[in-house]
């Protein structure tokens, strides 16, 4: 089966505001081992949409087509939909019963701009839209099948999940030479795309019906993992030893898969072996916990974190002696050491991490030029550590890679040293 998606919407090609429903639509799809082929993105234009629909369904099985279907006078993509079949544009009786409905229970008085949602094209088939006023059509043009549904996400993935799905699975389900597919995202850190592809590509001929490809996802390199064979059963075990033998390759920079992130990832650890956590920042301004504890339930192993920002308040908040800020800077391994020590004592933490460093763009030294950022860690059983980085890129750059930097440690440390708290 071959699907195309078409976007349209002056505002997804004017960068006013990013098409997610693709992204939500394609993983989606490929859940039921569909890979789509084509997203089309097209302004309102009439003449542009109309023949792009007409392009689409010349090469597609199914045509899903979001925005455009609502009140407004640049909601005019059931029309192109009834120019490109060559059909007049008819008022629905079902739908004209459901708009009145939803305004009524509104209490609102239904007005001339909504009674356009009720004009769909000839023979087409709408279909009640449960999150919004617009419903879904669903039209046959050559030999595709068009679906038109709402832009607005919400409404778009409650008839995504609710009618396209279904529709789709059926007809796949009809299909005489199905080709199946598996597919597995494994994510990586501390890892250059470059070197990640020079590890796993040699393992590819060994793995013929896996399709390797790579994802920049900053601070994080992904690789992604497409099996297609005659059979689900085939497709899963091809994905299954490609995925084994990456993983042997690539070893602990694989932190988690497909939908798996960082954070949820890390604090998973701490809780499964009791441990707490608390951070001492100062050039990441309090990303790191911003991180941590947009995750629900964090405050289950994390306790606290400082932003300690001027020498001040690394001696008054995390207790940096003044003598070591004067000796050696609030920029320098040992201000870094104490910053991970003083955390973890004034909160009572298992562990404790610190950052210190010049983000840029100004700042500096010959020594520790912009970019350069000193990691530590602290905790149980071992003596404090940290280590020095050198960052390239602009401030956001830099603070984004130094949080990274600074929880792979602890996340290596607990593979390599599980330890009682």
């Amino acid at each position: 089966m071959r699907v195309e998606l078409l976007c349209t919407g002056d505002e997804l090609v004017t960068g006013l505001i990013t098409d997610t429903n693709s992204t939500y639509l394609e993983g989606r799809l490929f859940d039921l081992g569909v890979k789509v082929e084509r997203v089309t993105v097209v302004g309102d234009v009439r003449p542009d949409i109309t023949g792009a629909l007409l392009e689409a369904s010349a090469r597609a099985d199914v045509v899903i087509v979001s925005g455009g279907l609502g009140p407004t006078a640049d909601d005019f993509t059931l029309e192109c939909a009834a120019a490109a079949a060559g059909v007049p544009l008819e008022e629905d009786a079902r739908v004209l019963g459901w708009l009145q409905e939803r305004y009524a229970a509104r209490g609102m008085a239904i007005n001339p701009g909504a009674l356009r949602m009720a004009r769909i094209p000839a023979g087409a088939e709408p279909v009640r839209n449960p999150q919004g006023s617009a419903p879904l059509v669903i039209q046959k043009l050559g030999r595709a099948q068009l679906f038109f549904l709402p832009g607005v996400p919400r409404e778009y993935r409650a008839l995504v999940d609710g009618e396209v799905l279904p529709r789709v699975r059926s007809q796949l389900a009809t299909e005489a030479h199905r080709t199946f597919r598996a597919f597995r995202l494994l994510r990586t850190v501390r890892l250059p795309e470059s070197v990640l592809n020079q590890q796993v590509m040699p393992l590819a001929p060994s793995h013929p019906r896996v399709v390797f490809g790579f994802r920049t996802h900053a601070p994080e390199n992904h690789l992604k993992l497409m099996a297609e064979a005659p059979t689900q059963a085939e497709a899963d075990a091809a994905l299954a030893a490609a995925e084994a033998a990456c993983r042997v390759v690539l070893g602990t920079h694989v932190y988690g898969a497909d939908t798996s992130e960082y954070a949820p990832v890390l604090l998973e650890l701490l809780s499964r072996a009791g441990h707490t956590l608390a951070v001492a920042e100062s050039c990441t301004g309090g990303l790191i916990a911003q991180d941590l504890t947009a995750v629900p339930g964090a405050s289950q192993v994390f306790v606290g974190g400082a932003v300690v920002y001027t020498e001040k308040m690394k001696s008054a908040w995390v207790g940096v002696p003044p003598e070591v800020l004067r000796q050696h800077s609030a920029v320098s391994r040992q201000t870094a050491l104490a910053m991970a020590e003083g955390v973890r004592t004034a909160c009572g933490a298992t562990f404790g991490l610190s950052v210190t460093g010049y983000a840029g763009p100004g700042g500096g030294t010959p020594e520790d030029p912009v970019g350069t950022v000193y990691c530590a860690l602290a905790g149980p059983g071992f003596e404090s550590r940290c280590e020095r980085v050198s960052l390239a890129g602009d401030r956001d750059r830099v603070r984004l890679f130094a949080a990274s930097h600074l929880l792979e440690m602890l996340r290596l440390h607990l593979l390599a040293s599980p330890v009682s708290p």
